[in-house]
C-alpha cells in the first residue's frame, strides 16, 4: 500500500514538472533549427536573389551581410541572474559533489527545490528535486515551478538525509543530458 502511494505522488510530481506555465522560465533555448544546406558556389537559389535586390548600398551594388555566430549563454551565470545561488554557500554541502554535480537553488525553494544541477563546464545537465518522504506519506500537495527545456530521461531515487535537508527524501532528477553524457559529472 505504501509503496503505491510513494508512487502515485511521485508520478503526480512529474505530472507538475512537466506542465510549464511560464516559458520565460527556460535557460537555454529548446531545440535549434536543423541547419539548411547552402547552394554550390556560383549558383544563388531564388531566396539569396530576392535578399541581394532588396540589400543594396547606395551605389547599387550588392551589400552581402556577414553572419554573426554568438556563443551560447553561460547557464550558470543566467540561473545566477535569476536568484539562484550555490548550495555550497548556503550549507554545509561540497562545491562539486560526485552524481549531482554543482548545485544551485533558490533559498526560499528549499528543502523542495529546484535544484539546477552544473557540470564543470557551467552546463546545465539536470534539474533536481528533493521530496521529503514525511511530506508524502502525509498526502502532503507539494508544487515547484517547472522547468521549460529538453528532458532526456528521469531517475528517483531514495536518500537518508544530507546536509541542508537531514530528512529521508526522494530525490527526483530530470536529466537534460543522455545517460553516457551523466558521467560529466560522476567525478
Amino acid at each position: 500500500m505504501r509503496n503505491s502511494l510513494v508512487t502515485a505522488a511521485l508520478a503526480a510530481l512529474l505530472a507538475l514538472t512537466a506542465d510549464v506555465k511560464q516559458p520565460a522560465a527556460q535557460l537555454f533555448p529548446a531545440e535549434r533549427p536543423a541547419p539548411q544546406a547552402r547552394a554550390p558556389p556560383g549558383v544563388q537559389s531564388t531566396d539569396n536573389i530576392e535578399k541581394t535586390k532588396a540589400v543594396t548600398r547606395a551605389d547599387g551594388k550588392p551589400h552581402r551581410k556577414r553572419r554573426v555566430i554568438r556563443p551560447a549563454p553561460n547557464q550558470r551565470r543566467v540561473a545566477e541572474k535569476k536568484g539562484y545561488e550555490r548550495v555550497s554557500d548556503l550549507v554545509n554541502f561540497p562545491k562539486f559533489f560526485p552524481g549531482l554535480g554543482i548545485l544551485f537553488v533558490k533559498p526560499e525553494t528549499l528543502p523542495l527545490g529546484p535544484f539546477l544541477c552544473f557540470d564543470r563546464g557551467d552546463r546545465l545537465v539536470a534539474t533536481l528535486y528533493m521530496v521529503p518522504t514525511k511530506d508524502i506519506d502525509n498526502h502532503k500537495s507539494l508544487e515547484a515551478s517547472g522547468f521549460a527545456g529538453r528532458v532526456d530521461h528521469v531517475s528517483i531515487y531514495f536518500n537518508p538525509g544530507h546536509p541542508g535537508v537531514d530528512l529521508p527524501h526522494y530525490h527526483v532528477m530530470i536529466w537534460h543530458v543522455s545517460k553516457s553524457e551523466e558521467t560529466r559529472v560522476a567525478k
